[in-house]
């Protein structure tokens, strides 16, 4: 017995674009940075005198923060689980994404302190 084409549609989820980086050609355009993640990034830039790698490091905290939140406000709408096509549920993958870019800032804020204090 032959599916239709689209048979696989009815399970996949809208997708809703994370913002990724366009290339320029200094390399990748920024995350533009909104809330918390743009106080951040003004608050250390106020308080210390960055090295360049310091910078992207802080740089690059603020958009795995940046993209956490924008994955947050998805789950908040889609909720943490959804069914499969079977009735069973599922993790939402937005949470997961949002876990991961989480742990990211985390470590990477770390990384940055070490520099700063040392």
């Amino acid at each position: 017995m032959a599916r239709p084409m689209n048979a696989r549609a009815k399970h996949q989820r809208p997708a809703e674009a994370i913002p990724l980086p366009t290339m320029t050609e200094d390399g990748p355009s920024p995350l533009p940075l909104t809330g918390d993640r743009l106080r951040l990034w003004n608050d250390i830039r106020g308080r210390y005198v960055l090295e360049a790698a310091s910078e992207s490091l802080l740089r690059n905290a603020c958009e795995a923060l940046e993209r956490a939140a924008i994955l947050s406000a998805q789950v908040s709408d889609q909720g943490a689980t959804f069914k499969d096509r079977f009735g069973g549920f599922k993790v939402n993958p937005a949470a997961s994404l949002e876990r991961d870019f989480r742990g990211l800032a985390s470590r990477t804020l770390a990384q940055l302190a070490a520099r700063l204090e040392g």
